[in-house]
């Protein structure tokens, strides 16, 4: 995922993008006390960095605002030598689109949250709407070789964009997923199996482990002969995922998540009871129930095209 580091000139429904690094938007919100930023692009200083090196990335930090034009200098004649700028005329100084993509996030009508992961990068996505426009910011974490030990990449992507654009931004990640360069092979037709908790776990182990006998004797019990072609994704390696969720004012929620193995793309959800309705663990795991389904890219963005329109007619009323 490419970050620019100027607005587009484009046509109006092209993204502004802006490109900040983490200490540029920790500057931007501590010195703006009006701006709420999603709390998985927060950040803090460890009691590990000396006073000393915090004012040095702060003062890298502006003067790399001030060079991208998304922060005038401070004037020279308001402080007299040795006076530290005073705070209040901060926020004066942040170009006024910046802080009006960035104040969508305080009380957005509408929050999305975008995770994805694969090839060995994760990135996550905050999008806040409101009166028909919306703001995005994206960061990336990279992986090792066992697909752990995240580390947070520096470069945080500010976008802001009308409501015509918003499932293009949301599908972003999902598309970097699937290259459009790659071969495309056809679709099976979407199965979907619904298990008991405990008889998918036990399903999904026996096709790791190639256990016929106990397949054949699980797909009888719930009268699904197609319950080993869906459970292959699980089963053998998940290899990507992509999840998007959201809330709105009007207490609307969606969350979906969806995965990738060597036999394709799978959704998976699961169903469980109320916890003042159950009475012990066992009720709650023989009461629960796991749905798989099989899917593939343009079906997922078929769903999240419907998810978000909807959630976008229901805050239009």
């Amino acid at each position: 995922m490419a970050f620019s580091t100027a607005p587009s000139q484009a046509a109006p429904t092209t993204p502004a993008r802006f490109g900040l690094t983490a200490d540029q938007l920790h500057l931007l919100q501590s010195r703006c006390p009006g701006l709420t930023l999603p709390a998985e692009f927060h950040s803090a200083w460890g009691d590990d960095v000396a006073q000393s090196d915090r004012d040095e990335r702060m003062l890298v930090a502006e003067l790399g605002l001030i060079d991208q034009g998304l922060l005038r200098p401070a004037p020279a004649d308001t402080q007299t030598a040795g006076d530290a700028p005073t705070p209040e005329a901060f926020p004066a100084r942040v170009h006024p689109a910046v802080l009006g993509f960035l104040g969508l996030f305080t009380e957005p009508a509408l929050h999305l949250t975008v995770h994805s992961w694969g090839g060995g990068r994760t990135i996550l996505q905050a999008i806040a709407v409101r009166t028909g426009f919306a703001a995005s910011l994206v960061r990336g974490q990279r992986l090792d070789d066992h697909g752990s030990h995240p580390a947070n990449e520096d470069a945080v992507e500010l976008s802001a964009f009308p409501v015509t654009a918003l499932v293009g931004e949301t599908l972003r990640s999902l598309v970097r997923l699937e290259p459009r360069n790659t071969p495309t092979t056809p679709q099976a037709r979407p199965a979907a199996v619904v298990l008991p908790l405990t008889l998918a776990q036990g399903l999904i182990g026996a096709i790791r482990t190639g256990s016929p006998e106990i397949i054949h004797a699980a797909a009888l019990e719930v009268g699904l002969p197609q319950a080993e072609q869906v459970l292959e994704g699980p089963a053998f390696g998940i290899n990507a995922g992509y999840s998007v969720c959201a809330t709105s004012l009007t207490g609307d929620t969606l969350a979906v998540h969806w995965f990738r193995s060597a036999a394709g793309w799978f959704q998976m959800s699961a169903d469980t009871p109320l916890v003042g309705r159950i009475e012990s663990t066992v009720d709650f795991v023989d009461s629960s129930r796991v749905r798989i389904q099989t899917t593939g890219p343009a079906a997922i963005t078929g769903q999240v095209t419907t998810a978000i329109g909807s959630l976008l007619g229901v805050l239009r009323g």
